[in-house]
Order: structure tokens, then sequence, then C-alpha cells
């Protein structure tokens, strides 16, 4: 049985998209599940930030937004594992993904638990999707 390394290039393409729609599909449902306040437009990140300094939008349209951008971390490294083959297309999709992560948070004043997860817990989940294949060496 030979081993036949994937596409790198398009694995992170592909592992960019699913866990950017998961992002999307989550943020969705958070705003569904979680009334804005009226005259707030959830695409205006000015608009969320007033609302986010101001108290108005409860923690649990934030935790669905930080479980969006794990559940689409794994999904993510998962995808890239399985197109990519090789642990460097992993680390590379959780380098890039961690960095739109950390853009939205610069981008829209958080909590710092929001930040502990978008920073420290995104890439490890986004690696640890590789599980065993993902190998430390020393």
């Amino acid at each position: 049985m030979s081993y036949k390394a994937g596409n790198p290039i398009l694995a992170i393409v592909l592992a960019l998209l699913v866990g950017g729609a998961i992002v999307v599909l989550l943020e969705f449902l958070s705003t569904q599940m979680v009334a804005l306040p009226p005259g707030v437009d959830p695409t205006n990140p000015v608009h969320i930030r007033d609302a986010l300094e101001a108290g108005q939008i409860p923690m649990l349209g934030m935790a669905l937004v930080l479980g969006g951008w794990l559940l689409g971390a794994y999904s993510g490294g998962r995808v890239a594992l399985r197109v990519g083959k090789r642990q460097e297309v992993v680390v590379a999709f959780a380098l890039i993904f961690t960095g739109f992560v950390l853009w939205y948070l610069y981008t829209v004043p958080s909590p710092l638990w929001m930040w502990i997860g978008g920073a420290f817990a995104v890439p490890l989940v986004a690696i640890g999707a590789a599980g065993t294949h993902i190998v430390i060496r020393y």
C-alpha cells in the first residue's frame, strides 16, 4: 500500500470553507435564539460592539458564537487532515482559522473568556481534530 499525499492548498481551502460555514450557521442561530436589541444590525460590527459594551447581548449569544468557532475549528481540522493527509496541513489550517477568530475579537470587543476560547482553545481544538495523527518530535 502506498501513501499518497493530498493537495495541501485544496485541503486548507476546503477546511476554511467548512469551518467558516459552521461559524456562519452558529452565528445565525445565535441571532435567531437571542433577540438583538432594536436597531442593531447583526452584519455591522460597530452595532454589535456598541450592544456588547452596553450589555444588551446576553451571554448565551456570545457562547453560541464561541461554540461555532470551536465546532468550525474541529470540523475544519478533520477536513484538512482527510484531504491534505499531512499534519502540516492541519497546523496551517489551525493558524489561518485562529487568525480569522482573532481578527473578529479585535474588531468586536468581547469578554475575556471569549478571548481565551478564541486565542487558545480554537487552535488546540483544530489541531486536536487530527487526533493521534499529529506527532510532536523532539
